[in-house]
């Protein structure tokens, strides 16, 4: 894989950011330009879903659009994660995808240039299907917490498939190799995650992964709820400090 440069960026050959996003104009992460800027310049194509949006998101991808060439904005109905993840790499053209959501940062510079290994480990010709990254979810205060998420970012798109409306995963999942490289994921406050949780993803009542997923189905996407029609919405979304350490 030959590595490209864009303004004296290295750039992913063959690779196509492959992100699904819903009332991110301002996250934890410093919302959806800052996203952009931090991930787009690094990879030959993008390609960004809006499943949605009501708070001003899809109107600042409109503007972002024009000013990055390797970037496309799609719009598509939210029936779920997993529908809207694999919307996202039918969109896409390149050999592999790298999927992240809006509130997370591969770091680039601080603290060290992970572009550049990641460039490393594919002219090293790696054939894997799936690809895994080390991650860090950050709390306000500088702690790392312990948070499920499917650590499987980097995929052959031909062989990427999301299954399950909420906590998706990919088919095949176990066949994948490590990359050993971090990807820092930035979260509100404590109270604020257990709010989200409590009045849009799971209630109070679905503990159970089952009844959260129909929970989820029929009060969220049935209903055609946004996060931003949730109650708590602006405490979800408040700017993690830590992600100043970051460039």
């Amino acid at each position: 894989m030959k590595t490209k440069t864009r303004r004296g960026h290295i750039i992913l050959s063959d690779v196509s950011l492959c992100a699904i996003v819903r009332d991110e104009k301002m996250n934890p992460a410093g919302g959806i330009e800052r996203f952009v800027s931090s991930h787009v310049p690094f990879v030959e194509k993008a390609v960004i879903v809006d499943t949605g949006s009501l708070d001003g998101t899809r109107e600042i991808l409109e503007d972002l659009e024009g000013k990055y060439k390797n970037l496309k904005i799609y719009d598509h109905k939210f029936r779920g994660f997993a529908d809207a993840r694999n919307f996202s790499l039918g969109k896409a053209r390149t050999k592999y995808a790298l999927i992240l959501d809006a509130d997370e940062l591969i770091t680039h510079e601080k603290p060290r240039n992970e572009w550049k290994v990641i460039n490393e480990v594919f002219n090293e010709g790696y054939q894997y299907k799936f690809y895994k990254f080390d991650f860090k979810h950050v709390d306000p205060s500088g702690e790392y917490v312990s948070s499920p998420t499917h650590y499987v970012r980097l995929v052959k798109r031909k062989f990427g498939k999301f299954e399950r409306c909420l906590f998706e995963y990919l088919e095949d999942e176990p066949q994948c190799d490590r990359f050993g490289m971090q990807i820092f994921h930035f979260l509100p406050k404590s109270e604020a995650r257990a709010m989200k949780n409590n009045d849009f993803y799971f209630k109070k009542s679905a503990l159970i992964t089952i009844n959260a997923i129909s929970h989820f189905n029929d009060e969220i996407i049935e209903k055609n709820i946004a996060p931003s029609q949730v109650e708590g919405f602006s405490e979800w979304k408040a700017y993690n400090p830590q992600r100043d350490f970051y460039e």
